[in-house]
């Protein structure tokens, strides 16, 4: 028998229909057009021959549980979830629904707690942990070893390699950490890190983002369409955007790559084993040798060759007994 699917909806919840609602990144549609084998009509024009037309209101329902269902039940029929044609014959009503339908956001909350059980079940089958009260898409890939903590969310297309870590507060949508990585707190949309990493808490690494092997990248930090090297630092309230380290580069506290100059995004390349110090400034378009030290408060707009030593800031003055005059009595 042919099962169809039509859109109907039992609620909306922010602009969206019931049917459209994500469990685990898979909608209730997409789910049940899987499990189903199911079609997708229009209620005016359903195919001939015998059919069971259903609604998108049973996530879980399997094939062999809806043949059961219609084994059951002789003739047409109409049900809580949809209606059985078979022929020409007449339609009554059967009060036995398939039980488990969505109906109500009590019923998605219920549903939604439910597509995270048997997500984390796969996973811990296949040596992965999943802890209760975490959420991992469908589509995301755990290595054996893997732990995704409490409070941590998986969004998408996710990957995390053999014994990575994705501690409580972080949120990783179609991003890949490699082995051995830990992210602590932190936001990662469409960004790559390498293995023996650490992530955060609370950095965030923005599209198109590549991060080597064994980099520190640290708190409040922001990386943009950056590639950073391996064995490169940036530990501390730093912003990376538009460049390129070379292997070991450190990136010190408060350091900004200056990537915009009003009308366009520009770029900046480090060479490694550079040292770029605490609260400079990288005004793109910057090419930085290798071995190249910037000196804590610089602002740098021109090119270093490799093995420089840049200092741009002037000297403090100090005005002996002065500052009574400027504080409160």
């Amino acid at each position: 028998m042919k099962v169809c699917l039509v859109k109907h909806s039992f609620f909306t919840f922010r602009g969206k229909e019931s049917w459209e609602l994500e469990l685990c990144g898979k909608s209730v549609l997409d789910r049940m057009r899987a499990s189903l084998g199911a079609e997708l009509c229009e209620e005016d024009a359903l195919p001939a021959g015998d059919k069971a037309v259903l609604y998108p209101a049973f996530p879980f329902l399997t094939r062999e549980e809806l043949d059961c269902f219609l084994y059951a039940h002789a003739g047409s029929f109409r049900f809580s979830g949809g209606y059985v044609v078979r022929g020409e014959g007449a339609f009554y009503r059967v009060r036995a629904g398939l039980g488990g339908g969505m109906f109500t956001l009590g019923d998605y909350a219920a549903f939604s707690a439910r597509a995270a059980a048997r997500v984390a079940a796969r996973h811990l089958a296949r040596g992965a942990l999943v802890e209760e009260g975490a959420e991992v898409s469908e589509d995301t890939v755990l290595s054996a070893g893997a732990i995704v903590r409490r409070g941590a969310r998986l969004v998408g297309k996710c990957f995390a390699g053999e014994n990575a870590e994705i501690r409580a507060g972080s949120e990783l949508f179609d991003s890949a950490v490699g082995r051995d990585t830990v992210v602590a707190g932190s936001v990662l949309v469409s960004a790559r890190v390498g293995e023996r990493c650490t992530v955060g808490p609370n950095a965030y690494l923005r599209p198109d983002t590549f991060v080597g092997n064994d980099c520190r990248i640290g708190d409040f930090v922001e990386l943009k369409n950056a590639r950073i090297g391996d064995g490169c630092k940036v530990a501390h309230l730093a912003y990376v955007g538009d460049a390129e380290l070379g292997e070991r580069v450190n990136v010190g506290c408060g350091a900004v790559f200056v990537n915009f100059d009003g009308r366009a995004k520009r770029r900046t390349v480090v060479g490694r084993d550079s040292f770029i110090g605490s609260n400079c400034n990288l005004v793109a378009p910057l090419h930085l040798g290798e071995r190249v030290f910037v000196a804590a408060g610089t602002t740098l707009t021109r090119d270093l060759e490799s093995g420089d030593f840049c200092i741009g800031r002037s000297r403090e003055e100090v005005k002996r007994g002065r500052a009574g005059k400027y504080l409160p009595e």
